[in-house]
């Protein structure tokens, strides 16, 4: 398996919601944990959670690191009203998610502390 093209591929399908293409990527007895929202869910759950959750979105995988069963990815999840930056924290074994451990981040402005002390700059 081509673990980047996997990666690729199921970013794509979490950003168009796509149930069915979805519940391939998982083993059944898997689970998705939400770290800052304090939530962990069945695969038939994230899946709701995923699909139902309002808006068109895209998506583009920053970085990809692989280390054995662990793919580590960063990607831009974002529409016309929001923008996050996810962490996930993938094991893969034999061609499916066993688990997944998210992080988001919603993207937004320097807080004005910040900007008062005139430190950093804009990546990009």
């Amino acid at each position: 398996m081509d673990i980047q093209l996997f990666i690729i591929q199921y970013w794509e399908d979490v950003a168009k919601q796509k149930e069915e293409a979805l519940k391939r990527y998982f083993y059944e007895n898997a689970y998705i944990r939400w770290h800052d929202s304090n939530e962990q869910f069945n695969v038939n759950e994230f899946i709701r959670a995923n699909c139902d959750y309002p808006g068109n979105w895209c998506g583009k995988v920053e970085r990809i690191e692989c280390l054995n069963h662990t793919v580590v990815t960063v990607t831009h999840v974002y529409s016309s009203d929001a923008s996050f930056h996810v962490v996930s924290f993938f094991e893969i074994v034999d061609n499916k998610i066993t688990s997944l451990d998210e992080y988001w981040g919603e993207d937004g402005d320097v807080p004005q502390w910040r900007k008062e002390k005139r430190i950093g700059k804009p990546i990009q």
